[in-house]
């Protein structure tokens, strides 16, 4: 019986560790949530696809009331093509500081794309 406990716990664990710490099918995901720039993840600002409001640039932090309108994501697969996302991309890499290969640019704008 003790051997049936311990058993039913370490699978428990297993389970349990594997949907915590699993990786999304999709790497450009992973990207979005996870890589950092000088002020934090693209959902810093792009909270789950859509906007936190206005990128003031004197004070370099997210405004209500003054800056730049921080533009939606969802939908942008519709309004715009795969090379025109990625150069987005590569101009926030420049902007906000963000260490992004090539293939890691273009795992980031399929994951926008399907948003």
């Amino acid at each position: 019986m003790k051997i049936l406990y311990i058993f039913f716990l370490f699978f428990s664990i297993g389970l349990f560790s594997n949907l915590l710490f699993a990786k999304s099918d999709l790497p450009g995901k992973d990207l979005f949530y996870n890589s950092k720039g000088k002020y934090g993840s693209c959902n810093h600002c792009h909270v789950g696809g859509s906007s936190a409001g206005r990128w003031n640039f004197e004070t370099m932090s997210i405004d209500p009331d003054e800056g730049r309108k921080i533009p939606i994501l969802k939908g942008i697969g519709k309004r715009k093509n795969q090379e025109q996302i990625e150069r987005s991309i590569q101009l926030m890499k420049k902007l906000f500081d963000f260490k992004l290969t090539d293939e890691q640019i273009s795992q980031l704008a399929e994951y926008l794309g399907s948003l």
